[in-house]
């Protein structure tokens, strides 16, 4: 290792000409790994950089100046013949480096079969032996462990590759929506409108939904001092309808949307009230300012520290236990509504504050 080497930087083999970082799922874990790949853009300025998601997630990157190709893996219950030909083709592009920022067995595997003399990804039982640069999961660039928000937790790995500067400490996320999709986000409303409230009902676990009564009743209260508009995504409809009718003051069910329509229709909002979700991270990456509901898990790791976005959560003992279900659901049924909307308004009124200047 040379005198110019970090302590915890790894000792690549050979130029890096060819990157692949791979991120399957879910929503807000692909936003999170955008500031990684702007980092490595600006350590690799002159190798290709491409990602491997989901296919119903490559809307997310598919406009990001960062990235040269973005691969999809074969779908959900496709046949192992197109998995095996995913496998092939990616061995096929000869990539130099393949960082896997999920560590599935799934994206162990691909990382083996690329044949890339530089394969980094966690140090996980099993699926470890996959790659020849490990890292241990929450530890920083010099190998402590810690507790960061996942966008800087990335960019720690990659600071271990052997990037360096400025990037490494940008934790902004990025989103590009296409251009039609951005010339309609860019419409002005009349200088009298009444202010937009977005809400999202819906959470990917039980235990960090807040309950659908609650949520309606701080809506009550939103919709007297803005115009609410109850988002939802594919599968959400029916949850979105069912708070519409639980509500007692008026509100507008959002149309269908796809990925880039949700982030135009999302640049338009004053706020978004939501659980800790995807559809929060895109909101995050809009520069729409956020309050998230918080329960099982924590803060610290799903919110940006800077920038004009809040977390608000009861104060019971069993917090941030990273439970996907749970029987009492004590976090989120102390969470009061008219604590929710109060702190909708505080945040709505800081943030219109803070645009003005």
């Amino acid at each position: 290792m040379s005198a110019s080497r970090l302590a915890h930087e790894f000792a690549f083999r050979g130029p890096i000409r060819r990157i692949l970082v791979q991120r399957p799922r879910a929503l807000g874990d692909v936003l999170l790994i955008t500031p990684a790949l702007r980092a490595l853009r600006a350590g690799y300025p002159d190798a290709a950089l491409d990602v491997a998601v989901d296919p119903a997630l490559e809307p997310l990157l598919r406009h990001n100046p960062h990235v040269d190709r973005v691969w999809t893996y074969a779908p959900a219950g496709a046949p192992l013949a197109d998995r095996w030909r995913f496998m092939q083709r990616i061995r096929a592009a000869r990539f130099d480096l393949v960082i896997d920022l999920h560590g599935t067995p799934r994206t162990a595997l691909v990382a083996w079969r690329s044949g890339a003399a530089n394969r980094v990804g966690y140090a996980l039982r099993g699926r470890g032996r996959m790659y020849n640069f490990r890292v241990q999961r929450d530890t920083d660039r010099s190998g402590r462990r810690r507790s960061l928000y996942a966008a800087q937790m990335n960019l720690e790995i990659v600071a271990r590759c052997g990037v360096r500067g400025p990037s490494l400490e940008d934790t902004r996320l990025v989103f590009v929506a296409a251009p039609g999709a951005s010339r309609q986000s860019a419409r002005r409303r009349p200088a009298d409108a009444r202010r937009q409230i977005g809400v999202a009902p819906a959470g990917t676990w039980q235990a960090k939904t807040y309950p659908l009564e609650a949520f309606a009743r701080a809506a009550d209260q939103l919709a007297r001092d803005a115009d609410v508009l109850v988002l939802w995504g594919p599968g959400e409809r029916g949850l979105a309808e069912r708070m519409l009718d639980a509500m007692h003051e008026p509100a507008q069910l959002a149309p269908e949307t796809n990925l880039e329509q949700l982030g135009a229709l999302l640049q338009r909002l004053d706020l978004l009230v939501a659980n800790d979700s995807g559809v929060k991270h895109l909101a995050v990456a809009c520069g729409t300012p956020t309050l998230t509901l918080f329960g099982p898990t924590r803060p610290m790791a799903w919110m940006p520290f800077d920038g004009p976005h809040v977390a608000l959560r009861s104060r019971v003992p069993c917090l941030e236990c990273n439970l996907t279900r749970c029987a009492h659901h004590l976090c989120m049924r102390t969470l009061r509504p008219d604590w929710v909307a109060e702190a909708a308004l505080r945040q709505l009124g800081r943030a219109a504050r803070e645009a003005g200047s």
